[in-house]
């Protein structure tokens, strides 16, 4: 049971990124006390709840910079090579 418990803690963690994420990248409200039902075992619920509320400041500002960073870097990028970037991969594909 050990590692359900560990999955359902790690799936928390991942929800609760994904979401929270997805959210202040689109300027969208989020509510951190709403945490969705993951099982209805208390316990896998518990393990769930404990991933999700585990999740903290800095690691919401990581991923969301991170993505930021590179949207950013793909759009300089992108203007650097134009229409040649893409005929480049679709032919190494």
């Amino acid at each position: 049971m050990a590692d359900n418990w560990a999955w359902s803690y790690d799936r928390g963690r991942t929800q609760r990124l994904e979401q929270e994420v997805k959210a202040r990248m689109s300027s969208h409200p989020f509510n951190p006390n709403d945490i969705p039902l993951h099982s209805h075992d208390g316990t896998m619920q518990s393990k769930f709840k404990e991933g999700w509320l585990s999740v903290s400041e800095i690691d919401i500002r990581l991923r969301v910079d991170n993505l930021s960073h590179y949207k950013q870097a793909r759009g300089r990028v992108g203007k650097l090579l134009g229409e040649h970037s893409r005929t480049i991969s679709i032919n190494k594909v």
